[in-house]
């Protein structure tokens, strides 16, 4: 039998910043290692959870967290006219029958099993050249790892609540669905650690862009 730890040291699984000078929040996070860097941490003004404590899949729960977000609005900020603010979502498990029938119908494209494939949310500019452009490099970034885009998705919306301010920079919401380029290979087991990098790559690109144009 094990032993059970017997100190706060022997438990910690990270190497913890030591920085008695530092009492925030900060001083607490871990170290960089793997595919985590404490760099890209982000706050939130408010995060709600809701869950089947058995682990059922329904849309009951995301009807229960848009009742949820509704109820934090006082947490988000806003401009001078309310229809303008920071914006808010829910983040779900990937709906796969939803999937599979939307790409079927929009992209003609055949979906391989749950696990066997990753779906992004990307928001891009406005802008037929910069779109093109930028989904161009995504499209190259995944190739470079052994991954393909096999389509994209456009997600449906409505402008019709948002002020002035925000639907000027309304951008386009698609959705690339991406497999291993063997898709039934033995290489399936590293579909995770590809698409975070495919994921931080890309947004690399798009900040070098942002720095371009701001110089």
């Amino acid at each position: 039998m094990d032993t059970p730890p017997t100190s706060e040291e022997e438990f910690t699984v990270y190497d913890y910043d030591e920085t008695p000078e530092n009492k925030s929040w900060a001083s607490a996070l871990p170290t960089k290692k793997g595919l985590y860097n404490p760099e890209y941490e982000k706050d939130a003004c408010g995060v709600g959870f809701a869950c089947h404590i058995k682990g059922d899949v329904s849309h009951k729960i995301v009807s229960d967290a848009r009742y949820l977000l509704c109820n934090m609005t006082h947490r988000g900020a806003v401009g001078s006219d309310a229809r303008d603010g920071d914006g808010a979502g829910v983040m779900t498990s990937i709906p796969h029958k939803f999937m599979v029938r939307e790409f079927a119908y929009h992209c003609n494209v055949e979906l391989p099993e749950l696990g066997q494939y990753a779906v992004g949310n990307l928001f891009f500019k406005n802008d037929d050249d910069v779109f093109s452009k930028s989904k161009n490099t995504f499209e190259n970034i995944a190739n470079s790892l052994g991954l393909r885009v096999l389509g994209w998705r456009k997600v449906p919306h409505d402008s019709s609540i948002l002020g002035p301010a925000a639907l000027s920079r309304e951008p386009l919401t698609l959705q690339p669905l991406i497999v291993l380029d063997e898709a039934y290979g033995p290489e399936n087991n590293q579909l995770t650690p590809l698409v975070y990098t495919i994921g931080s790559t890309f947004v690399l690109f798009q900040i070098k862009i942002l720095f371009i144009k701001v110089n």
